[in-house]
């Protein structure tokens, strides 16, 4: 059977389509490049905020719209999870709906030949992407008021040590250049079996997995779970790169009180051994604004700390009520109009922020990761391709963009030569 698989939202998920994917390759079932090629279609759906429900609910109606009467229409992951009975509502005539992680559970209803978990050989996979992700945990216990992901996912389970390495050659022999680690809380990897330095354990092991990878990057931090081990451990390992991600979501001790997150001392504390052990580390972290009971002074405490903290990349998001959250039923709902005012003050501090930080790296060197398959005409009548450094990490942070002609994936010298708000100017280094 031939299928087309959509996949919405984060990284992570992502990594669960690939997974799926995996399942139904096991099958022998092909992917189909496009709807009309395809027998089955497969929404993999995010139920994290309203906007990536009604998005998702959206998509599942124009596939089923467009649909053949012989293709059936199978809708998995996040949304069904939490609302299943609003999917079959928007489209009843949907033929069947799996929660999250349950790939093996699609192939066996698709009726796979072997439906058992397998890492499949390089030439079944989408050879030559240059980033992949790698989940190493899913699940949530940490007790923010504002997230619904703890009840889509449950508590924090680490995927087994020996299969993210497998992952981890898999796509090294597969040609990607870097390799990205997610989690909905990175740092909390192997304390589901009493492992507190699980991740700096793991990050050890990888690296010795994979010598010949040159970029890995860790995202989804969790404040106060930095530990100096964690820190110098990055610092340590060659193909580590000096970046982190680590959303702190408020700075306002009171605010952080009622969304039921680490204290800002503890943020505090999380930087400080990241910056010491990498004095050249990027540091990219989110906030929410508008969260119930944002006062005006809790917001310039907010403020105050960016512009102390100066992180060289901010992602902001306005609140967005979950139900079935504690923060939904919270008292002092902040007004749309002032969340909208508040993020355009917040973005706006950033923004000069990042301007800053890409100003001072002008005439430095940097290895760039080319991703695009081809040059492209500069304003300026130069042809350029489009990259990242290790100052960027993939779909989030900025570009870099480089005059002459090379191919995706591969790796080049380039300096600095100038700087815009979240993208770098550069040429390449010759000789």
């Amino acid at each position: 059977m031939k299928y087309h698989l959509v996949t919405l939202g984060c990284a992570k998920n992502t990594v669960d389509s690939m997974r799926l994917e995996q399942a139904l390759r096991a099958g022998r079932h092909l992917a189909a490049p496009a709807p009309d090629d395809a027998e089955l279609l497969i929404v993999n759906t995010c139920g994290f905020i309203d906007a990536a429900k009604d998005e998702s609910i959206e998509v599942i109606r124009e596939l089923d719209a467009q649909r053949r009467d012989d293709q059936r229409l199978y809708v998995v992951g996040c949304l069904t999870e939490i609302a299943e009975e609003q999917v079959r509502s928007a489209v009843p005539n949907v033929d069947a709906t799996f929660g999250a992680e349950q790939w093996d559970e699609v192939a066996a209803d698709v009726g796979a030949a072997s439906t058992s978990f397998d890492i499949p050989q390089p030439s079944l996979a989408n050879i030559g992407a240059p980033s992949a992700y790698l989940k190493i945990s899913d699940g949530c216990d940490r007790p923010c008021t504002f997230c619904i992901i703890p009840t889509i996912k449950g508590g924090m389970h680490s995927d087994p040590t020996d299969r993210l390495l497998a992952e981890a050659k898999f796509h090294a022999a597969a040609g990607a250049r870097e390799l990205v680690l997610v989690a909905q809380d990175s740092t909390a990897y192997g304390e589901d079996r009493g492992d507190r330095d699980g991740l700096a354990v793991l990050l050890e092991q990888l690296s010795e997995a994979v010598p010949d990878l040159p970029w890995m990057r860790l995202m989804y931090a969790y404040p106060g779970r930095v530990t100096r081990r964690l820190a110098e451990t990055m610092a340590r390992l060659p193909n580590v790169v000096p970046y982190l991600d680590m959303p702190l979501q408020h700075a306002a001790p009171s605010m952080l009180k009622r969304m039921k997150r680490p204290s800002v001392n503890k943020s505090r504390e999380s930087i400080a051994h990241i910056r010491e052990a990498m004095p050249n580390a990027v540091l990219r972290t989110t906030f929410i604004v508008g969260f119930p009971g944002e006062t005006d002074a809790e917001f310039e405490e907010l403020l105050d700390f960016v512009e102390e903290q100066r992180f060289e990349h901010l992602g902001a998001f306005t609140y967005s009520p979950q139900a079935g959250t504690p923060a939904d039923l919270m008292a002092d709902q902040v007004p749309e109009e002032v969340k909208v005012e508040r993020y355009g003050q917040l973005m706006e501090l950033a923004q000069s922020i990042s301007h800053d930080a890409n100003r001072s790296v002008i005439g430095q060197e940097f290895d760039v990761l080319v991703e695009s398959a081809e040059p492209v005409e500069s304003a300026s009548g130069d042809l350029v391709v489009v990259g990242r450094t290790v100052r960027d990490a993939p779909e989030v942070d900025g570009l870099a963009f480089v005059k002459g002609e090379f191919a995706a994936g591969s790796m080049i010298r380039a300096r600095i030569d100038g700087a815009l708000p979240y993208d770098l100017l550069c040429s390449p280094v010759t000789g």
